[in-house]
């Protein structure tokens, strides 16, 4: 099939999906840059994604799915019942609404309730940084990549305690997850903020 350029369309085969995973991998451009550059330098970098150069890095919602199944993937291959948010433990809502339903689908789509939840912090870091020059969609930029980071963090954390058979591994990896969180809004906003 043609399009308007009469240029042909490669056949998908094993050689094509090869060249997919191999960009997708790329330590020059896409995902691993992205987890390097996220982990190193966060608010740098995804400054550089909003001002600069958007086709280096990996696009910021499909790197929080992304890490978000890859994390999914880690607990469930491992056994681990991990609930990071969710909110059928929380007393006050146990009988009030349907908590242990919306509870069981934030835990299980980490994703897309990491979307919503950066969605009203969003609102939140909008409020507080409001003299910033940045918008609420470059602020949903910016969590994307920050939460999407801190699952690879917290996912490589929950594999070495799993690993090691130790807990506390698993609970400084939870510290780590919501430090580097804060480290990464504010080095975004300012490295000396």
């Amino acid at each position: 099939m043609r399009n308007n350029n009469d240029s042909k369309l490669r056949r998908i085969d094993k050689k094509y999906i090869y060249n997919e995973i191999q960009s997708l991998l790329n330590l020059e451009k896409g995902f691993l840059l992205t987890v390097k550059d996220l982990l190193i330098k966060p608010g740098k970098s995804i400054r550089e994604y909003i001002h600069q150069d958007r086709q280096k890095y990996i696009k910021p919602i499909i790197f929080l799915i992304f890490t978000s199944l890859i994390f999914s993937f880690i607990t469930n291959s491992l056994d681990i019942n991990f609930s990071l948010f969710n909110i059928d433990k929380i007393k006050g809502f146990k009988g009030k609404i349907r908590s242990e339903e919306i509870g069981n689908w934030t835990q299980n789509n980490l994703g897309y309730s990491q979307l919503i939840m950066g969605v009203f912090i969003g609102f939140w870091i909008k409020l507080f940084y409001r003299k910033s020059n940045y918008n609420i969609y470059e602020i949903l930029v910016l969590l994307s990549f920050i939460l999407g980071e801190a699952f690879i963090i917290l996912g490589t954390f929950i594999l070495l305690a799993a690993t090691f058979k130790s807990p506390v591994i698993a609970l400084i990896g939870t510290l780590i997850y919501f430090i580097y969180i804060i480290w990464g809004i504010g080095q975004f906003f300012g490295e000396k903020k």
